[in-house]
């Protein structure tokens, strides 16, 4: 007699997560995900002009200027850590990649060809003549 009596007791309790998980799946089967079109605009359409003037903004903020007083008189170029020797004056600066030269130009980028500082807004290429 307990046999059944446990044997009813797990049945109405299984049964109801049972059903509320048939009653959950039911409605997951019946929702379905609203499609909608999209107009996309050929390429042919496509204005390119501000692309065009942001390279020519790009063009006049890459310079050399009187302001950047300062001489390249060594260079270590590497994938992985680049830096540069400056000197002004009588004092001599050791410069790594994406630190700042008397808190004001930040090197960018060093390369056999030419070494990039930053100021705010304005870019320093200097060409690298160092050992030519």
């Amino acid at each position: 007699m307990n046999f059944v009596k446990v044997k009813k007791v797990l049945y109405v309790g299984l049964s109801f997560p049972a059903l509320f998980f048939l009653v959950i799946f039911s409605l997951e089967l019946l929702n379905q995900p609203e499609i909608k079109k999209l107009n996309i605009e050929e390429i042919k359409n496509v204005n390119l002009q501000s692309s065009k003037k942001a390279n020519k903004d790009l063009n006049k903020s890459l310079m050399v200027s009187s302001e950047f007083d300062y001489k390249l008189i060594g260079y270590r170029a590497g994938l992985i850590d680049s830096s540069v020797i400056l000197k002004k004056g009588n004092k001599e600066y050791v410069v790594s990649v994406g630190e700042l030269l008397d808190k004001k130009y930040e090197l960018i980028n060093v390369s056999k060809d030419e070494v990039i500082f930053k100021s705010e807004e304005k870019l320093f290429k200097i060409e690298n003549l160092v050992g030519k």
